[in-house]
């Protein structure tokens, strides 16, 4: 969109200077005294500089124009600023191959399509104050919208990051933008029982009286791993005779391979699923919808039924085996943090892991499945 006469003149002045962009860099700078002048932007040697084509309406829109593309073509070495929009189609086009799936992908791109680019877009990246980018995230909050408004501030920074990192501005005003924004709501940590009433949980879940979900949270307890990747879990995943799971990257949060050791009694568990799924691909076979895996609140519904609505969800399991393993196990804090399938930020470090901790992890599976075992077995306090 460029400017009218019409716009041009229904300028006002504000507290602060603006700008109202025009096309290919140039510019209406309004003064808070009122005054309008013709600029653009452009980056030579490295540095920003501004050129200037007069006063309006001493200077018209046309004649701002005429100015402005003969001084370009006089100095084609001289640099106008891209626009918000081409910035950030180009951050867009480094950033999405970046991120973890699909669905995510096109939520950072959805975020500043619709709150971003109307306000944005046609702006020079270098001739945006910062108080307009306060307008758009305080814009994008309302409604209750509290996480989404920190989303656009945030994606915003990084355009505006990129923008630095390459070259084409020196600095930003985009930095700190959540601070404007309502804070986000601090998330409460899933609810996981307290070691001591494993056993009670166990026996309870031994009661459940469908078959398949009874044995889901069985193994769900026994592995500790996230519900998304039990939920998908295919018989063929099933190696060294079904001594080991490997849960493939696709159903993983860190998008890598994940290796579970699978325990004595985790086997007998699939022994039993087993007999259930005949010839099915899948361990976890919806008793309701065959051919389509437990559905993602099977468990946790279940878990409100034996009792536990507020104390114990599904994610539950793995806090459980963290705080037992790491207080109780005598095992490396490591060997625990891999079979957790936790982020690992040193590359060399993770692969060294994946390779060296395996007969640790065989040994872990095995100490919290008996563990387990012996909670299950006990009348009283399960350590």
């Amino acid at each position: 969109m460029t400017l009218t006469v019409k716009a041009v003149d229904a300028a006002k002045p504000r507290e602060k200077a603006y700008k109202l962009a025009d096309a290919h860099g140039l510019y209406l700078y309004v003064s808070p005294k009122g005054a309008k002048s013709w600029r653009a932007n452009y980056t030579a040697a490295g540095k920003q500089k501004t050129r200037t084509y007069g006063l309006y309406p001493g200077v018209s829109l046309a004649e701002a124009r005429k100015a402005h593309l003969a001084g370009r073509e006089e100095a084609p070495a001289l640099k106008v600023a891209p626009t918000f929009e081409a910035v950030m189609r180009d951050w867009l086009k480094a950033k999405l191959p970046t991120l973890s799936n699909g669905k995510h992908q096109i939520q950072v791109a959805n975020t500043l399509e619709r709150y971003a680019l109307p306000f944005l877009g046609k702006l020079p990246i270098d001739a945006i104050p910062r108080s307009e980018l306060v307008k758009v995230v305080r814009a994008a909050q309302e409604g209750g919208k509290i996480e989404t408004g920190h989303r656009v501030a945030s994606r915003i920074s990084a355009v505006f990051d990129y923008a630095q990192d390459t070259g084409l501005i020196e600095q930003h005003g985009a930095a700190g933008l959540t601070r404007v924004l309502v804070a986000r709501k601090t998330k409460k940590p899933m609810a996981s029982i307290p070691p001591e009433e494993a056993g009670a949980l166990m026996r309870a879940i031994d009661g459940y009286d469908d078959s398949v979900t009874r044995l889901g949270l069985l193994l769900l307890a026994h592995t500790f791993v996230r519900v998304g990747e039990l939920r998908g879990m295919l018989w063929g995943e099933l190696k060294e005779g079904g001594a080991v799971w490997v849960v493939p990257e696709t159903r993983m949060k860190m998008r890598m391979p994940h290796v579970v050791p699978l325990s004595r009694q985790a086997q007998s568990i699939l022994a039993k699923l087993r007999e259930m799924s005949g010839d099915g691909a899948l361990v976890l076979d919806s008793p309701i919808h065959p051919g389509h895996p437990l559905s993602e609140n099977t468990f946790l519904f279940a878990l409100y039924r034996l009792g536990y609505r507020g104390r114990m969800t599904a994610h539950g399991f793995r806090a459980l085996a963290s705080t037992v393993l790491n207080e109780r196990s005598g095992f490396p804090h490591d060997v625990i943090e891999r079979q957790l399938a936790h982020k690992e930020t040193d590359v060399v470090r993770a692969a060294y892991n994946r390779a060296e901790y395996l007969t640790q992890r065989r040994e872990l599976m095995q100490w919290w499945s008996d563990w387990l075992e012996a909670a299950r077995l006990s009348s009283g306090r399960s350590d």
